[in-house]
């Protein structure tokens, strides 16, 4: 997560009432979509099943770099790579399975990174599955995180060629999710570092100019820049198709 929104909390205990009418309003079907057995499962399983995937496909990260630098033994690495990281040749090879299993992959160099994003995901996505119920959050973090990682492996192919090809994409998911929230209840209230009170809108809206110039200017360090843009845009994008009825 970036610098502007570590240690980062929601001042809402529960969803306002405001919230609760727009779910209903804009979210509620007559009919029983597909996998609509996902919102008979309590909120509570999905979120906690979420942080386990990421918690446990980050130890298998950590455990297989080990094994690379203290044993040279490569093989766990590869199978990771193979399984759980998106990238053009995984897709040519068949392993369409990492469109979904890389949304809960995080960059095993840098334990911040799924600190910060697991914060993050702790504050924001009760509120944000209290609004869309479990199958359209799913769709949310899932399809939103996918649409910006091909974004990126896109951009990178196109504009950077080809480098960085394999991407992780829990952090263009929750950043989606974050964009989701703005767009929905772009009055709620966050506090940045803990302290400074500041509307999710203004958040995300500096998120995203902090997130541009760092691609614009290439310093995206060991995080992917382009990802967390397009996690944003997949996110405005999400609300604006519900709200509109596309989706």
């Amino acid at each position: 997560m970036t610098l502007l929104l570590r240690t980062c909390f929601t001042r809402h205990t529960r969803t306002p009432l405001r919230l609760q009418s727009y779910s209903r309003r804009a979210y509620n079907s007559h009919r029983r979509p597909l996998f609509s057995f996902l919102d008979d499962i309590p909120q509570k399983a999905v979120f906690w099943t979420i942080i386990g995937l990421n918690g446990a496909v980050f130890g298998l990260s950590w455990w297989a770099r080990q094994k690379l630098q203290v044993e040279r033994d490569p093989r766990l690495m590869l199978w990771l790579q193979k399984n759980f990281y998106l990238s053009w040749k995984n897709l040519e090879a068949g392993r369409v399975w990492t469109l979904v299993t890389s949304m809960f992959t995080h960059s095993m160099t840098d334990i911040s990174h799924i600190l910060f994003n697991g914060f993050t995901f702790y504050f924001m996505a009760p509120m944000t599955m209290s609004i869309l119920g479990n199958r359209q959050f799913l769709l949310l973090y899932i399809g939103g995180g996918i649409a910006a990682d091909l974004w990126a492996m896109a951009y990178k192919k196109l504009f950077q060629n080809g480098r960085d090809p394999y991407t992780v994409g829990a952090s263009a998911a929750i950043y989606s999710m974050m964009s989701f929230l703005a767009c929905a209840a772009p009055r709620m209230t966050i506090l940045v570092y803990g302290i400074i009170p500041v509307p999710i809108w203004l958040a995300v809206t500096g998120l995203f100019t902090y997130e541009s110039s760092r691609t614009a200017s290439d310093k995206g360090g060991t995080t992917d820049t382009l990802g967390h843009i397009g996690g944003m845009l997949a996110g405005a994008g999400y609300f604006l198709a519900r709200r509109f009825r596309v989706l």
